[in-house]
């Protein structure tokens, strides 16, 4: 069998619903691309898969069990089982357009190992308690919305699995990457939408929030990272009230930014303490696992709500 020029990453977590409407939009025939020229494997972390549902109404799809250890490490499991030169990579709640595939496969060139496409939310986000990670410029290469080869995905470790909570894994890869020398360019062309989806409640965030810890000690920085973290999120909440005119949901918004700010501030002191006596504040509880390696993701070794503001 050849190997195609473009492998599909779904990851997804018991949300068959926004699957069926993400998978419907690669079906072959669908996109412009010729189905011999792409694959779509869908990288399930659900306790109970979706394989069976999958195999029946997309049996074109390759299903696979996801380790159930975060997002980064989700990815990275469907990664390994890609054949083509280059995977691309968007999210089981996005809408690729039908000329996303043939956008990208139309310009690549030699000197080029990374590319972004263009992140639309063709429904808006109409109210503070909303959001979506739109990006219509480029600079940001979040993974809904990316192709990268798989050789260079490979050599750059994947995404780091050590994250405590899912948050700010493509960020990271996007620092890693300019730090390697390499540039990524943005494709107006390759569209994917974004939907609308509600902000994650306020205590989720504050646990989110201490993924900072690890991305801003991994970076060596120093001095005290919890004022740094609570105007961060400050700022980023006024910006997001201004948008939109005085509503209930502005009083909400306000409420649960109090109560964000509230709850992330004591998490927030006591990693900032542990880290400064030379303990691991962010030593991960949930996540234990060797970084991705380029042998682990060629196979020749033995080895076993994303906030659009604030990532930036």
């Amino acid at each position: 069998m050849n190997s195609p020029l473009i492998s599909v990453v779904v990851p997804t977590c018991g949300r068959p619903d926004l699957l069926a409407r993400c998978l419907d939009r690669l079906a072959p025939g669908v996109q412009t691309l010729p189905a011999d020229d792409y694959e779509v494997i869908v990288t399930d972390d659900a306790q109970q898969g979706c394989d069976a549902w999958l195999r029946e109404r997309y049996p074109w799809a390759v299903w696979n069990a996801g380790p159930r250890r975060g997002p980064a490490t989700n990815r990275n499991s469907g990664a390994r089982l890609a054949r083509g030169k280059w995977i691309a990579f968007t999210d089981d709640d996005c809408v690729p357009s039908a000329e996303w595939l043939a956008a990208y496969a139309a310009a690549l060139t030699d000197d080029c190992e990374v590319y972004e496409g263009r992140t639309t939310c063709e429904a808006g986000v109409t109210s503070p308690l909303y959001t979506s990670p739109v990006n219509l410029t480029g600079g940001y290469l979040w993974s809904c919305n990316m192709l990268v080869r798989a050789d260079t995905f490979a050599h750059l470790g994947g995404f780091d699995e050590h994250y405590p909570y899912p948050y700010l894994e493509d960020v990271d890869f996007r620092e890693r990457l300019v730090a390697s020398g390499r540039k990524f360019r943005f494709l107006p062309e390759a569209v994917v939408d974004h939907p609308p989806r509600a902000i994650a409640g306020p205590l989720r965030l504050a646990r989110y929030h201490m993924s900072y810890f690890y991305h801003w000690s991994n970076r060596s920085e120093s001095g005290s990272f919890t004022l740094r973290l609570l105007m961060l999120i400050l700022k980023s909440r006024i910006r997001i009230l201004l948008r939109y005119p005085p509503s209930i949901d502005s009083v909400r918004a306000v409420v649960n930014s109090g109560l964000e700010l509230l709850w992330t501030a004591p998490r927030s002191i006591a990693a900032d303490l542990r880290r400064l006596l030379g303990t691991r504040a962010n030593s991960p509880k949930r996540l234990s696992m060797k970084p991705l390696t380029a042998t682990s993701l060629d196979g020749k070794s033995n080895a076993p709500n994303n906030e659009s503001e604030l990532r930036k």
